[in-house]
């Protein structure tokens, strides 16, 4: 199975066998364990099937992998769990407040903070987020709690 550090090194763009035991959940969308998701092009190469990675998800469950790419709120189990350690900013710890406060400073021109809505159907909270260079950190309060840990975060 591939480990945080491999798949961090790996990156969009990179090209892997179809990897054996994931699951194609959509059209794209592989859960290759528990926690890990890869969207993926899959494509053939001399008669063998591969992978380009476009991004990969971490997620404390499937419901929680849903909720973020899939804005399915209403489905979402609400479990908590610690982010792997390898996906957090450097120098950071795995809060909302510390991961904001590590990327507004070490990445000022690319740091974003927003929320996001299902807007075209009924307007529900999905999510608000921090987005830095390398990562998406999704949380599912639509208040500002400082020490909120992430439920998903998309790595590019």
């Amino acid at each position: 199975m591939l480990d945080w550090s491999l798949l961090c090194k790996l990156g969009v763009g990179s090209t892997v066998d179809v990897l054996e035991g994931g699951i194609a959940l959509e059209d794209g969308v592989y859960k290759i364990s528990d926690s890990k998701y890869l969207l993926a092009d899959v494509f053939s190469e001399n008669g063998k099937e591969k992978i380009k990675l476009l991004s990969i998800f971490w997620a404390c469950s499937e419901p929680a992998f849903r909720r973020a790419y899939f804005r399915d709120v209403e489905n979402d189990d609400m479990a908590k769990c610690f982010p792997p350690v390898e996906l957090l900013p450097l120098g950071s710890g795995m809060s909302y407040g510390s991961i904001r406060n590590v990327l507004s400073s070490l990445e000022p021109d690319q740091f974003l903070e927003y929320a996001s809505y299902r807007v075209m159907s009924d307007g529900a909270f999905v999510h608000k987020s921090l987005e830095g260079r390398k990562a998406i950190y999704y949380f599912r309060s639509s208040d500002i709690i400082e020490d909120e840990l992430p439920y998903a975060i998309l790595w590019r």
